[in-house]
């Protein structure tokens, strides 16, 4: 425990007699210029004595830059929009600002975190499928088929006399979500984005969102390799849908504008957005195979509702939540925004000096979420202070506190560069959770023509800066070997989280010749059900590819890799 500023100026006196005394010197007075002295000298100790966090943070940041870790600083609120579109197809690209009144009054933006097009498309139903927990283990046994209530049903879909209660439906043993559309323009469902609200209880839901693989059913009401979609990490924690093939096809064609590389957000996870679909893959069907039935159950007047659309399908594990009580609602053409804006400012050296506030708690209007770039005058761009570089001249920079230091590169004749151009992403932080649900409705520019926009749910998960427990806990992680696969626990526990339908892991280390000379291989096997794949052999060559790559970049150097899948 830090001792008070009066028992430190006491114990410099005490000390002070205590010298005295050795050279032979007895006094019980002190001058008063050494009392203010001592009285001084002990309110800056207990100043820097108590304020033992900031330190520790402040040593903490340098050692995370020193050995290259990401640096996190203030984290952004995220909410999720949804668009109505009256006309032709309009893409709304990555980087679109919208603009909201918050509770609190003002005005407030939010940033697109992706791209995505919205058209006249919508969702005519949405169904559960899923077996009762006492027959999940029972192979023969039936599941039961329900219209997921909470969502906003179509006038057509209400006059079929829809019904909530389960019917019988033998659909597999696996539970699923079905995802209807209808009214679907030329674009087909290309690049549109769905949005699938779930309960805060549905943990299991959760993440098995963010690794299921999703299906599109064919003219023929069945979910087959054609149609096989697989999700991809894109930005702020959303994911993109991508069509099963090779891994060199698999590049996310890149955004124009510029968008900050955000971690996952409030609502991570729980958006995603459609790959380009072909003309050759524009799939109608009036139902999946196997769902006629139940659909004629459910609907009073059936006909008026079964007819072509479009179908998802998301297949999940077993293990999972009821599904009609964990998900709330699913909307099509919605996508995640978050609060961050750039902030462009050119620093003249000699007027402004090398080190400037950048942070509110150095003075400034918001906090800095990420540096987006520091050009200096030759027009190269400035490094972080530790990261290693082959050029001598190149520029500099240090986040320490709140404050931006430049350390200015030089020029090719050798003078020093005069002023560098900052340009950063900038946060309202926690304020930004204040933007609460209908609150967000315009854009900052004229939108295309028939666009609206309405933010439906709250935003949430801002924050003015990362804890010093969460930098800890993080860097602990980092330290750890999960991203160093050096036992047999290692790689037992990052294959099984590497795709939940691995059920089965075997692994044997070898020495193996190759044309390098003799090589320590990991021959590893993994074993998996093939009723969890809508087409098993397309679905396991990009698995073994998948788990292949994400071993290889986390073994060690002197060790191969090779996969192999066998059906359990």
């Amino acid at each position: 425990m830090n001792s008070s500023a009066a028992e430190i100026d006491l114990k410099l006196r005490d000390d002070f007699r205590r010298y005295l005394r050795e050279y032979g010197i007895e006094s019980t007075l002190i001058d008063p210029v050494l009392a203010v002295l001592f009285r001084t000298l002990a309110s800056q100790i207990y100043a820097l004595s108590s304020d033992t966090d900031r330190l520790r943070t402040a040593l903490l940041d340098e050692l995370l830059d020193g050995l290259g870790f990401e640096r996190r600083f203030a984290h952004p609120a995220q909410l999720v929009v949804r668009y109505d579109c009256q006309g032709e197809p309009v893409h709304v690209g990555a980087g679109t600002t919208l603009s909201g009144e918050p509770e609190s009054g003002g005005r407030m933006s939010f940033t697109t975190d992706y791209g995505m097009t919205v058209s006249s498309a919508r969702i005519a139903a949405v169904f559960v499928y899923q077996r009762s927990g006492e027959d999940r283990a029972t192979e023969d046994s039936s599941g039961m088929l329900r219209l997921l209530s909470g969502i906003e049903l179509p006038a057509e879909s209400l006059r079929a006399g829809p019904s909530y209660g389960p019917v019988p439906a033998e659909l597999g043993a696996h539970p699923a979500i079905y995802i209807a559309f209808e009214n679907l323009s030329p674009a087909y469902l290309s690049r549109h984005g769905v949005f699938l609200q779930t309960s805060p209880e549905a943990t299991l839901l959760n993440a098995q969102l963010e690794s299921e693989n999703w299906g599109l059913a064919s003219s023929a009401g069945r979910f087959e390799a054609a149609g096989v979609l697989r999700p991809h990490d894109l930005n702020a924690g959303q994911h993109q849908l991508q069509w099963l093939k090779t891994i060199d096809e698999l590049a996310v064609v890149p955004e124009e504008t510029e968008t900050p590389l955000l971690p996952g957000g409030f609502w991570r996870g729980k958006c995603f957005v459609l790959p380009s679909v072909p003309v050759d893959r524009h799939f109608l069907c009036e139902a999946p195979y196997g769902l006629e039935t139940p659909l004629r159950a459910i609907f009073e007047r059936s006909g008026l509702f079964i007819k072509p659309r479009a179908w998802l399908r998301i297949q999940l594990d077993a293990r999972v939540e009821p599904l009609h009580t964990a998900i709330t609602a699913v909307y099509l053409h919605a996508q995640s925004a978050s609060n961050v804006e750039c902030s462009n400012q050119t620093v003249h050296f000699a007027e402004n000096g090398t080190t400037i506030p950048i942070s509110r708690e150095t003075g400034g209007r918001s906090f800095l979420v990420a540096p987006l770039s520091i050009t200096g005058e030759s027009g190269e761009t400035y490094l972080p202070e530790f990261q290693p570089s082959f050029h001598p001249g190149i520029g500099r920079y240090r986040l320490h506190q709140g404050y931006l230091t430049l350390l200015p590169g030089k020029m090719p004749n050798g003078a020093d560069e005069t002023y560098a151009n900052v340009r950063l992403w900038m946060t309202t932080g926690a304020a930004g959770n204040q933007m609460g649900v209908g609150r967000l409705q315009s854009f900052a520019t004229a939108p295309a023509r028939g666009l609206s926009v309405e933010n439906i749910t709250a935003a949430a998960g801002g924050s003015d800066g990362e804890g010093l427990h969460s930098a800890q806990r993080r860097f602990s992680e980092a330290l750890l070997s999960r991203q160093r696969l050096l036992t047999r626990a290692d790689l037992e526990v990052s294959i099984r989280s590497f795709d939940r339908r691995i059920t089965g892991i075997d692994v044997h280390p070898i020495l193996a010749r190759s044309a390098r000379g003799l090589r320590r291989l990991h021959r590893i096997t993994v074993t998996a059900g093939r009723d969890r794949f809508a087409a098993p052999e397309e679905e396991a060559h990009a698995l073994v590819t998948d788990l292949h790559r994400f071993l290889a970049e986390r073994v060690p150097l002197d060790v191969d890799v090779n996969v192999e899948l066998a059906w359990a």
